[in-house]
C-alpha cells in the first residue's frame, strides 16, 4: 500500500428503479443487491458495496444507495462516505421526487464533485433524450452539479459505458482525499458475523489510519476492542487509511455489542454528547419554516437520532435562511466540528435542512444573546487558529480546548506548536497538569492581579496583601487549586506581583500611610523593650494612638512580615525569640537539663510566659521534655 496514494470512494444517488444497481454491475461486474428481499423486489433496501478497478490498477470503492423514499436513512448513511457521486437519472422519466431529495441531501452534505448519468437511453428516442438533458441542466442550477458532466449510457447495451469510465477517472483525479493526518474515525454502516472470523464491521474511514492489532473504541458507549484483521476490496491488508472502504474483524466484542450508527475511533480524541452546536440551513425548495423546538430526525454520518431544534437568533428559520442553533438529542452521538448533517421532519419524514456541526456542548445556550451568537459566528467562519486563540484567553488544558472547539487532538497540538514557536503562548506545567495560555492574556491577568492586590492593600493596609482564595473569588476564576497555584507562581516569577505566605502583594510595593507606619513603629518598639514579658496590649495601643479594636490587625501584620511570633496566647518579637533560643541552648550546654523554674529565672520572666515558650521550643525540636526536665533534642 503506497502511503502517498489517494484513496477515494464513489457513490450513487437517485430515484428508485432508475438503474443505479444495474449501472454498477455494468461498470464492475458486481451485483450490489445482496439480500434475498432486494433480489425478489428488484430494488435496493440496504447499502450495496463494490469496487471499480481503473486502467492504472487503482481500486475505487463504490457505495450503491437505495433510491426508495422509505430508505433515505440508508442513503444518508452511504452519502457521508462519498468523495464523488454519480447522480443517476433514467432517461425515460427524468428528475423524480427522490432525485430531488437526494440532490438536496448531497448539497447539504457539501459534496463537491459528481457526474450526472442518464441511464436507460436504449428506451428513448434521441429527441426525447435531448429534451430530458435540457430539463436536467435547468433543474441542476445553483447546485454543486450545475457544471457537472452528463454521461448518457445503457447498462443493457453498454452504450456510453467506456465514455463514463473515462469521465469517472477525470473527476476522481480532481477529487480531494480524506485527511490521513487526523485520528482514526469510521462511522459503522454494517455489523455482522462470519463463521470462523467472528464480529465484522464495515464503513468508510473518514480520517486517520487503522492497523492490525490496534486498540480501538466504539462511541457512543466507550466499548473497547482490538483489530484482529483488516480487509479492503476482498484482500487482507495490514493497515487501512482514510478514504478507503474497509471491513474490520474485531476481537473482544459480539455483534450485539455494536449498533450501526456508532463510530469506530482511536481512543481519547473525540467527544460524545446530546447537545450539538450548529450552523443550520433551511432548504429553499421545501417552503416550510423550521420552528423553535421543532422535533426532527437528525442524521450525522451513519447515525440517526430524534431531537429538537433550539434556535438561538430567531423564532423560526425561513426557507433558504441560515442561522445558529443547537439540537437537543434524545441520545448521545459522536460529532466533530466541521461535520455535515441533515435534518428531516419528524412527521412527515422529509428532508428539510442541514448544515455544519460547530461542536459538542455541555449546556443549552441562552437565546438572543449577542455574546453567544458572536461565539458561534467565530466557530462557523473562523480558522482553527482563531478558535484556539479564543479559547486561550483563559488557561486551559488540551482536553478542554478539544471540548470547546471540536478540533481533533492533533489539530490542537499542531496549532499550539506553531503558537509556541512564535512565543505567543505560556505553558504552565506541574506533574500531570499542563495548561496553555495566550501570553498577551496572561500578561493582562498579571497586571489585573497586581491592581486588585493594590486596591485591597490601600483599603486594608495592615493585612499584608490579599489572600489567595479571596483573590480568586474576586476575579471570578473557577479553577482547581492546582491550576490556581500554577498561575500565581507564574505571575510571581514574572514580577507582576509577589507572594508572601498566603497573601498576594502588589508590585511595585504599596507604601503604608505615614500615620500607620508611626503606630507600627511605636507598638513594635514597646514589644521589643518588654522582651519576654509582653506588655498589656490595651495600654500599648492607647500609648501608640491605636484603636483597641485594631490591635489584632496590627499583630497580624507583624506576623505576616515575620516581625512577631505568636506563641500560645502571646506575641513576641522574632528577634527576642531568637535571643531567648540562643540563651537557652547556651544554658543547656552548661547544665545538660533544666526545669521550667530554672529557665524562668534565667530568662527573667514569669512562669506564664516561660512554660509556653518551652513548649514552643519542644515543638520545633530544639528541646525535649523528660518529666519536669528539658534537654537539647540533639
Amino acid at each position: 500500500m503506497k502511503m502517498n496514494e489517494k484513496y477515494l470512494v464513489m457513490g450513487t444517488a437517485g430515484h428508485v428503479d432508475h438503474g443505479k444497481t444495474q449501472l454498477i454491475k455494468a461498470l464492475t461486474g458486481t451485483n450490489t443487491d445482496r439480500l434475498k428481499e432486494e433480489k425478489e423486489r428488484g430494488i435496493s433496501i440496504e447499502l450495496g458495496f463494490a469496487y471499480l478497478t481503473l486502467p492504472d490498477g487503482r481500486k475505487v470503492g463504490i457505495i450503491d444507495v437505495p433510491g426508495h423514499e422509505r430508505f433515505v436513512r440508508q442513503m444518508l448513511a452511504g452519502a457521508s462516505g462519498m468523495n464523488i457521486v454519480l447522480l443517476i437519472i433514467a432517461a425515460d422519466e427524468g428528475i423524480m421526487p427522490q432525485t430531488q431529495e437526494h440532490l438536496d441531501i448531497l448539497n447539504l452534505l457539501q459534496l463537491e464533485k459528481g457526474i450526472v448519468v442518464l441511464t436507460k437511453i436504449d428506451l428513448v428516442e434521441p429527441e426525447w433524450l435531448e429534451m430530458v438533458e435540457q430539463d436536467i441542466r435547468e433543474k441542476l442550477k445553483n447546485s454543486f452539479l450545475e457544471n457537472a458532466p452528463i454521461c448518457k449510457v445503457s447498462s443493457v447495451t453498454r452504450e456510453g459505458i467506456p465514455g463514463l469510465l473515462e469521465t469517472i477517472i477525470k473527476v476522481l483525479n480532481k477529487a480531494e482525499a480524506k485527511r490521513t493526518d487526523l485520528p482514526a474515525r469510521m462511522p459503522i454502516d454494517r455489523v455482522f458475523t462470519m463463521q470462523g472470523f467472528g464480529t465484522i464491521v464495515t464503513g468508510t474511514l473518514v480520517s486517520g489510519s487503522i492497523y492490525k492489532g490496534q486498540e480501538i473504541m466504539f462511541e457512543p458507549g466507550g466499548l473497547g476492542a482490538k483489530v484482529r484483521n483488516i480487509q479492503v476490496h476482498g484482500n487482507q491488508v495490514s493497515n487501512v487509511v482514510a478514504g478507503q472502504r474497509t471491513a474490520i474483524n474485531l476481537s473482544g466484542l459480539t455483534v450485539n455489542d455494536i449498533k450501526r450508527g456508532t463510530t469506530l475511533v482511536a481512543p481519547g480524541y473525540f467527544r460524545v454528547g446530546q447537545i450539538l452546536d450548529l450552523e443550520l440551513t433551511n432548504l429553499a425548495s421545501e417552503k416550510r419554516v423550521i420552528k423553535q423546538r421543532q422535533r426532527i430526525h437528525f442524521h450525522l454520518g451513519t447515525a440517526e437520532k430524534i431531537g429538537r431544534i433550539h434556535l438561538l437568533g430567531q423564532e423560526e428559520l425561513a426557507p433558504g435562511e441560515t442561522g445558529f442553533a443547537q439540537v437537543i438529542l434524545e441520545g448521545p452521538i459522536l460529532a466533530v466540528a466541521g461535520d455535515r448533517f441533515v435534518i428531516r421532519y419528524y412527521s412527515p419524514v422529509i428532508t428539510i435542512g442541514g448544515g455544519k456541526v460547530l461542536g459538542v456542548s455541555f449546556v443549552k445556550k441562552k437565546r438572543f444573546k449577542d455574546k453567544v451568537l458572536e461565539e458561534f459566528r467565530v466557530r462557523a467562519e473562523g480558522s482553527s487558529r482563531e478558535l484556539l486563540i479564543r479559547e486561550l484567553q483563559n488557561p486551559v488544558p488540551i482536553r478542554i480546548i478539544m471540548d470547546n472547539t471540536g478540533l481533533a487532538k492533533e489539530q490542537v497540538e499542531q496549532e499550539l506548536k506553531s503558537l509556541r514557536e512564535e512565543a505567543l503562548i505560556v505553558i504552565l506545567q506541574e506533574d500531570d497538569l499542563k495548561v496553555y495560555w495566550l501570553r498577551e492574556a496572561a500578561q493582562r491577568w498579571g497586571k489585573l492581579v497586581s491592581a486588585e492586590a493594590a486596591r485591597f492593600q490601600r483599603r486594608y493596609p495592615l493585612r499584608g496583601g490579599i489572600g489567595r482564595e479571596e483573590l480568586k473569588k474576586k476575579l471570578g476564576m473557577d479553577l482547581t487549586l492546582k491550576t490556581w497555584q500554577l498561575l500565581l507562581d507564574w505571575g510571581s516569577e514574572n514580577n507582576f506581583f509577589r507572594i508572601v505566605g498566603n497573601n498576594v502583594e502588589a508590585l511595585p510595593e504599596i507604601k503604608l500611610p505615614q500615620n500607620i507606619e508611626e503606630q507600627l513603629e511605636c507598638l513594635h518598639r514597646q514589644w521589643k523593650k518588654a522582651g519576654l514579658n509582653p506588655p498589656d496590649w490595651q495600654e500599648s495601643t492607647n500609648d501608640c494612638g491605636i484603636a483597641l479594636n485594631k490591635f489584632q490587625e496590627f499583630a497580624a501584620y507583624f506576623l505576616t512580615k515575620g516581625l512577631w511570633i505568636r506563641i500560645g496566647d502571646y506575641y513576641f518579637p522574632s528577634t527576642v525569640i531568637e535571643k531567648a533560643q540562643a540563651d537557652l541552648v547556651e544554658l543547656l550546654k552548661k547544665k545538660g537539663q533544666v526545669t521550667v523554674a530554672e529557665v524562668r529565672d534565667y530568662w527573667q520572666t514569669s512562669r506564664k510566659y516561660a512554660l509556653p515558650l518551652l513548649e514552643y521550643f519542644d515543638s520545633i525540636n530544639l528541646t525535649k521534655r523528660d518529666g519536669v526536665n528539658r534537654s537539647l533534642y540533639k
